[in-house]
């Protein structure tokens, strides 16, 4: 006989019962990991095997949960493996091989080889004093945040500020175990392998946000054998030095970087298993590598499947990570998300991420960088307080710059002349002005020089080369002596590749802004609109930042830059004002390039300039974007000096509570604010309440729809909107509202003397909802015109509760009571409504059971002179043909309908004559709805559409619609 499933809440006995509850309420409040260790603590102490059913049981029916990829992951290896899963677990503890005896020297000195070449960490300098900080390894490194999934990358944005916007978020799904973090030491042994062991790793990273570093470690701590004993040999290559190969072959690869494993390499490669192979950067690689996600040799491709064969580096490279060479050997890639797609049709076991730093691993950075750890305090509060310089610090790469910045000013105290940085411009100007300022320059040609570098630096922004070489320098006529000495040490850095030299800036970010100066001082100030014009019109984002720096060189304060690059010519400065100014004022459907926009005015720190732009933009719509807690600051200082916003759009945005808390301080200027479907939830609703509770606030239309918010912020938020007098439409439609807040939100129908609209549909009210909800609707304070309940769970109790209360209103005009549970019985309530009401103008009773005789008793009570019903829906209510005649004769005598809406009902042909002379006899009316009426033929409908010509001349706004 088959097992029956259960689940923990089918098991008889009480402890089981209890424990869901508890559990249950623990999920709820996100303790989601204690609420997991007690579900196996429950499972491990039941006796039989009931229990173990039912969880899995419990995790089946959890996995439909959007947000549990992880779990889907899990059990869908569980699924895969079957019983082979515990044999394979077991083996990759036990499995561990033994390095050969004859191999055992090589390895030791392949080892110590390896350990000394990544024991310190090289770091240039700025101050000065000295060119080269070597710092150990094991004292500098700070975990990063490494995730074990693979996020698309948003093709429309600066690789850099698409990361950094999405980092908080990710990071607290990250913090709260929603997605899977990892070790350097656990990357080949991750949950999400779909092997024993992951044999092909692909990291992915934005530029500065420690790729290599961390690659740094993993070879230094299995060197040191900290890790990864399976592997007895690992090998690392960086792309970079594998664009100076041709054809080459494994062999050659390896002894270029290791020549005493010569004698021994035929033996090492026999044994694939146990080797690790490493590619760092492939985003630096100038071949095109095109992988695919079956094994086997390509059409016109070459064929190298044995070390020995030559052939194209790109094609070693692609046989190596899909297993067609050294089939069981391991391969790690990195790369920046800019060509993760190339890797799509690989055969990659485990896609990770790296995050960048958390807020301790942020503090931890600054405390180790100053020596004097007061010092480096108080640099990491100032940036603490600094939002733009926060968030820009879960990259190490800012970090570093960020702090090589401070030190000088930290040491010298801030004041007029070394002021803080606030802005990207800003720090980045204090970075190239300290690097300028103390190492030696050639007085005669230094101009030339960086002048010849930011041409550079920009058709490297352009083209997206990030690694330059000989080639390029003499291009710009540059020649590559000049970098090994001197300040241009400390802007491009000089790598010596296996066969070459490769250059780089030291960070993307500082290209960028390199290129910016460069364009900045030297494009004639009449072709300034026209290069900003070009690039904010590149639409994948490669040149957003430079955008943002090439505003932000328009302040003054960067004169101090002059002696180095030139002057700034005011000519331009003034290009460069009313380029922003008009890229703001102007009405683009580009939300991203408006948000850049309002970036690019932050970095100019023009006050006249904000204040003569924000004072004539009425509607800010950035709907369905995500928003970085920095977007919202940079939002907030710019409206920070306006009366008002008319309107402010963050419908479908992706917001974090720490994004909305910057906003905070301009929320209450809006006249209407859009915030359906960001996600609030109650603590993003608290947030919202504390801003709006003033009584300054000018909001007259707010919009919470699609929230999640519950009873537990309900009493925030009437506490804040009862004291505004403005309000006047307020929409809270699809959240989790009980009856319980109706008692709060009474008191906002009381106290808002301007509120017209009220929406609180699709939330879980009852009929309970309706009758606490009666006596301030009955109420003379109460002015509401338009009542939204759809959706609410209201049966034909509630509608006698509900029409009772409104039947005496002189303001209600319209009322959607659809998708509820109304049957005939409350038709005689709905007819008392309509015959009392002396301003109901639009009744909605769509997706209901009225029925044929519930759509009967409602004809007769629109036969009432008294009726001043203008718009019905009956639209699924089970209407059949059976009906209709009576039911089109009694309506027929109506003389205020002007919209009835009948579709998806089940009208045949035989409701085609009574329905042509309702439409005929019902002279005002202007629109009927008859879509969804399956049941009736091409040709009945023909004749319904075929009113609209026949009554065209006499009636020409009618539409019969079908």
């Amino acid at each position: 006989m088959p097992r029956k499933n259960v689940s923990l809440s089918q098991l008889d006995e009480p402890r089981f019962s209890l424990a869901r509850e508890k559990i249950e309420c623990l999920v709820e409040k996100s303790q989601k990991k204690e609420a997991a260790r007690q579900l196996l603590d429950v499972v491990l102490r039941k006796p039989d095997a009931r229990a173990g059913r039912a969880m899995w049981a419990e995790l089946s029916n959890f996995q439909s949960n959007v947000e549990s990829c992880k779990l889907r992951a899990l059990l869908s290896e569980i699924s895969a493996k079957g019983a082979s899963l515990l044999h394979e677990a077991t083996r990759k503890v036990l499995d561990i091989r033994k390095v050969p005896d004859d191999l055992q020297d090589c390895h030791l000195r392949h080892k110590e080889t390896l350990r000394e070449r990544n024991r310190t960490l090289m770091v240039n300098t700025i101050s000065g004093r000295e060119k080269v900080r070597a710092f150990l390894l094991e004292d500098q490194y700070t975990d990063l945040v490494v995730i074990s999934s693979l996020r698309e990358m948003r093709v429309v944005e600066h690789e850099l500020l698409a990361r950094g916007r999405d980092h908080e978020t990710w990071r607290q799904k990250a913090i709260s175990k929603e997605l899977e973090t990892i070790q350097h030491h656990q990357i080949f042994c991750s949950s999400f392998g779909t092997e024993s062991r992951s044999t092909s790793v692909a990291i992915s990273g934005v530029a500065g946000i420690g790729k290599t570093t961390l690659l740094q470690k993993i070879v230094y701590d299995w060197a040191s054998g900290k890790i990864y004993d399976e592997f007895h040999f690992i090998f690392h290559f960086k792309f970079r030095d594998l664009n100076y190969y041709r054809e080459t072959n494994l062999r050659i690869l390896i002894l270029d970087s290791y020549p005493y494993l010569s004698e021994h390499l035929d033996k090492i490669l026999a044994d694939p298993y146990s080797l690790l192979f490493i590619f760092d950067g492939l985003d630096e690689f100038r071949s095109s590598i095109t992988f695919s996600k079956s094994t086997g040799g390509k059409p016109g491709a070459s064929v190298c499947p044995d070390p020995n064969s030559f052939c194209p580096i790109a094609d070693i490279v692609r046989y190596l990570v899909q297993g067609d060479m050294l089939d069981s050997s391991s391969v790690l890639i990195t790369t920046r998300p800019t060509v993760l797609k190339s890797l799509k049709k690989s055969v990659i076991h485990l896609h990770a991420e790296i995050l960048g730093f958390n807020a301790e691993q942020r503090k931890k950075y600054f405390l180790n960088f100053f020596e004097d750890e007061k010092m480096g305090e108080e640099a990491f509060k100032y940036v603490e307080q600094n939002d733009i310089l926060y968030t820009m610090c879960y990259n190490p790469s800012y970090c570093w710059i960020i702090c090589s910045s401070l030190e000088t000013t930290f040491r010298e105290g801030s004041g007029a002349v070394h002021p803080h940085p606030r802005t990207i411009t800003e720090l980045f100007s204090s970075y190239i002005y300290n690097i300028l300022q103390n190492h030696p320059r050639e007085s005669g040609h230094s101009k030339d020089v960086l002048r010849n570098l930011g041409n550079m630096a920009y058709e490297g922004v352009s083209s997206r080369i990030i690694v330059f070489n000989k080639s390029h320098l003499e291009s710009q006529h540059l020649e590559p002596s000049q970098f090994l000495s001197g300040f241009l040490m400390e802007i491009l850095q000089m790598e010596t590749c296996l066969q070459n030299e490769a250059y780089t800036f030291f960070h993307l970010t500082v290209q960028e802004f390199i290129a910016a100066l460069t364009k900045f001082i030297h494009t004639p100030p009449e072709q300034v609109t026209t290069l900003l014009d070009r690039d904010s019109d590149i639409k994948d984002g490669r040149y957003e930042i430079f955008l943002r720096f090439f505003a932000g060189l328009s302040c003054p304060r960067y004169r101090k830059l002059a002696p180095f690059f030139g002057e700034m010519p005011h000519d331009t400065t003034c290009h460069v004002i009313d380029w922003v100014k008009k890229k703001l004022e102007r009405k683009t459907r580009n939300k991203r390039k408006r948000l850049n926009a309002f970036h690019c005015l932050y970095e100019c720190q023009n006050t006249g300039l904000t204040q003569a732009i924000v004072s004539k933009i009425k509607q800010i719509n950035l709907s369905k974007m995500t928003l970085s807690p920095v977007d919202c600051f940079v939002l907030a200082w710019a409206f920070r000096s306006c009366d008002s916003i008319e309107t402010l759009n963050l419908q479908s945005c992706i917001i974090s509570q720490e994004g909305l808390s910057k906003l905070g301080p301009v929320l209450h200027k809006c006249t209407e604010l859009w915030l359906e479907s960001v996600t609030l939830g109650d603590m993003g609703a608290v947030l919202l309440s504390r801003a709006l509770n003033t009584p300054e606030c000018r909001i007259q239309k707010l919009v919470l729809a699609n929230n999640k918010l519950t009873d537990a912020c309900a009493k925030d938020l009437a506490d804040a909107l009862q004291i505004n007098q403005h309000l006047k439409h307020l929409l809270l439609s699809r959240n989790c509202f009980t009856s319980t807040s109706v008692v709060s939100f009474n008191r906002i129908l009381l106290c808002c003397g301007s509120l017209k609209e009220y929406r609180i549909g699709s939330n879980p009210l009852g009929d309970l909802g309706v009758t606490m909800m009666k006596m301030a609707l009955m109420h003379k304070d109460c002015r509401l015109q338009r009542l939204s309940l759809f959706d609410t769970g209201l049966t034909d109790g509630g509608a006698e509760e509900l029409c009772s209360a409104l039947s005496t209103s002189t303001y209600m005009t319209q009322l959607d009571l659809s998708r509820n549970s109304f049957t005939a019985k409350s038709t005689r309530s709905f007819v008392h409504l309509i015959e009392a009401s002396q301003s109901l103008e639009s009744l909605d009773l769509s997706k209901n059971r009225l029925g044929d005789a519930g759509a009967l008793q409602l004809a007769e009570g629109l036969r009432s002179p008294e009726c001043k019903l203008r718009k019905l829906g009956l639209r699924d209510n089970n209407l059949t043909e059976s009906g209709t005649q009576v039911f089109c004769s009694t309506l027929s005598t109506n003389l205020s309908l002007r919209r009835l809406d009948l579709c998806g009902n089940a009208f045949s042909d035989f409701s085609v004559p009574h329905l042509s002379n309702m439409i005929r006899s019902c002279y005002r009316l202007r629109d009927i709805l008859l879509f969804g009426n399956t049941k009736m033929s091409s040709e009945g409908r023909k004749v319904l559409q075929g009113l609209n010509t026949e009554l065209k001349s006499s009636r020409p706004k009618l539409r019969v619609m079908l």
